[in-house]
């Protein structure tokens, strides 16, 4: 015990203290980092969200349409029949 004792001098307690002395400094750009990513991530998430709800509306719209050509056809096809009957 006596010579792990002597081995932690001035030194070494100076070198120490220099290596930890920019720990806050990276903890605060760890935190800024984090926040602007999250808030990033936010960001991306609503627009998520908004792209989503346009695929949707586009989606319904290209639906309807279809079935009014869909109504078209048939009746066309209606008329035709009708006409050559």
């Amino acid at each position: 015990m006596a010579k792990l004792a002597a081995q932690w001098t001035d030194e070494r307690l100076n070198d120490l203290a220099a290596a930890l002395e920019t720990v806050p400094a990276r903890v605060a750009v760890n935190e800024v980092t984090t926040a602007h990513l999250a808030a990033s991530v936010e960001r991306l998430t609503d627009e998520n969200r908004a792209l989503r709800d346009e695929l949707a509306t586009t989606q319904r719209q290209l639906l309807q349409v279809a079935w009014v050509l869909v109504a078209a056809f048939l009746g066309g096809t209606g008329a035709l029949l009708a006409a050559l009957i």
